[in-house]
């Protein structure tokens, strides 16, 4: 038993306080040496627990964040070389450094050919490889829509029309009469047209003067029509053939240019070889 510090009246054993004044029972040295060491103990404990929190956190932190991209192996956050493949991980992780205009100093945005503000081209050599496929794809797409906007007049060679033009003309000419000989009536000029324009037309190097070399053949076919009859059969025969079958000098224009169009487009390969196997046997 211990007696109260404030008014000396003997405190029973395991009473806290005084019953007498309710001052807190003083505390015998044993039980204060016990008290300590259960409050060490509970220090202890916290602190065993900070620790362990904080090992926790540094072990949250070797957690997996990436995946190696040539073998695909788990990589943690300190790695920066794959430990199967060994490939450097640091290169591909890499932050990107802010492009700017070399002119104006603008910030470019990733896969800009062009400055924003000045228009100046940007120099994308130091893109990764996507960048620069992406870049060389657009300056294809830009360069197919030059050429396609670029004016006619730019595209016209007389050179690639006059010479097949001439060569299909006097084909068409020929095989002209040969169908008159063979009483095909104006049958044999349609014939004659797709025959010859569609061989001339193919190798020319663009539809524009492919379709201007068929007009050229179907316009000097059409004014030939009835001098054609008149050569083969006589004149009397071409004023009947002028009364009773008519000209047809507009159609075989329009023949000329589709003929023409449609080859070009669809036939230059096949008949360049041919073509170019004739020259060689030549």
């Amino acid at each position: 038993m211990v007696k109260c510090d404030n008014c000396g009246i003997t405190i029973p054993e395991g009473m806290e306080s005084c019953p007498n004044c309710g001052k807190p029972a003083p505390i015998k040295a044993g039980e204060d040496q016990e008290f300590k060491s259960d409050e060490s103990q509970e220090d202890k404990t916290k602190e065993n627990q900070e620790l362990k929190s904080e090992e926790e956190q540094n072990s949250s932190e070797q957690t997996i964040t990436r995946t190696c991209k040539n073998c695909g192996a788990r990589i943690y956050s300190d790695n920066i070389i794959c430990p199967l493949c060994g490939n450097r991980l640091d290169e591909e992780y890499e932050e990107k450094e802010e492009q700017k205009c070399e002119k104006c100093g603008t910030p470019i945005p990733e896969n800009t050919l062009f400055c924003p503000t000045c228009g100046t081209k940007v120099n994308n050599q130091k893109g990764t490889g996507y960048s620069q496929e992406y870049s060389a794809n657009i300056n294809d797409n830009i360069k197919k829509r030059e050429e396609s906007n670029s004016g006619i007049g730019k595209k016209i060679n007389l050179v690639s029309i006059i010479i097949p033009a001439v060569i299909a003309l006097i084909m068409s000419i020929v095989l002209s009469i040969i169908g008159l000989w063979l009483e095909l009536s104006w049958y044999a000029y349609i014939i004659a047209i797709i025959i010859s324009v569609g061989f001339c037309a193919a190798p020319i190097d663009n539809e524009i003067n492919a379709t201007i070399s068929g007009f050229i053949v179907g316009l000097f076919l059409g004014i030939l029509e009835s001098p054609l009859v008149g050569f083969v059969y006589g004149s009397f025969a071409a004023e009947l053939y002028e009364y009773y079958v008519g000209t047809h000098l507009i159609t075989l224009i329009i023949l000329g240019v589709v003929v023409a169009f449609l080859s070009n487009m669809f036939l230059k390969k096949p008949v360049t070889n041919i073509v170019t196997k004739i020259k060689k046997m030549m």
